[in-house]
């Protein structure tokens, strides 16, 4: 991926910047390999941004400190945990960031980008801790199809025969606790967007296309 010319100089960052938002990188662990995930055709990069963890972890602390550099360069307008894992395996830890945000930030908006396996991760529901922290939670699906959804997502194979059913669960939960639940799909040959929109209706849940990204920058 060719950077850009305002790219920052390239570093591991438990932070990172995306328009107005601030991304937190929790994790590099992931239930799926997508298809279309952008870390592997930009090898852990994002614009400049070296996302690949080896092997640690940011602490809590660190994620603060980063949010407050970040801060005294310029404002954001949310935080978003969005890697290039699955936050909800630090879930007690992303909530506990969530609380210092709120007290720091009130005005900051919290967000949160998933595949939706939250729940089989933790083994139990996870909708109301999530609301305990955040103001949003949008799902990445990819089609209304559960064959389909093995194809494109390429879970684990504790979640290949359950995945699916999970994430609706998870998706019908998550709208019922957090009023702004978003459902996401990327645009792909094959996939029928106008089923993943029907689906994620009927599952309370607001809905948005997804450009398929390569070469330019994520959304």
């Amino acid at each position: 991926m060719a950077k850009s010319a305002d790219a920052p100089h390239e570093t591991t960052t438990p932070v990172y910047r995306y328009k107005d938002g601030l991304y937190v990188n929790l994790t590099n662990k992931c239930p799926t390999a997508c298809r279309f995930c952008i870390k592997f055709t930009w090898k852990m990069k994002y614009r400049g941004y070296d996302l690949k963890l080896r092997g640690h972890e940011p602490s809590i602390a660190e994620v603060m400190a980063g949010m407050e550099a970040e801060d005294r360069k310029r404002p954001f307008s949310e935080i978003v945990f969005c890697g290039y894992g699955e936050s909800t395996y630090r879930l007690d830890d992303m909530i506990a960031i969530c609380a210092e945000v709120k007290k720091r930030w009130p005005k900051v908006r919290r967000r949160l980008n998933t595949i939706g396996l939250g729940d089989a991760i933790n083994k139990r529901p996870i909708s109301k801790d999530l609301a305990r922290g955040l103001d949003a939670v949008s799902v990445s699906i990819n089609t209304a199809d559960p064959k389909q959804w093995e194809d494109i997502v390429q879970p684990m194979p504790e979640f290949k025969a359950t995945g699916f059913e999970a994430v609706k669960r998870f998706i019908r939960e998550c709208a019922a606790a957090i009023p702004d639940t978003t459902v996401t799909a990327v645009e792909q040959p094959g996939v029928d967007i106008d089923a993943c929109r029907v689906l994620a209706e009927s599952l309370g849940a607001r809905w948005r296309e997804r450009p398929y990204l390569d070469e330019y920058e994520a959304g």
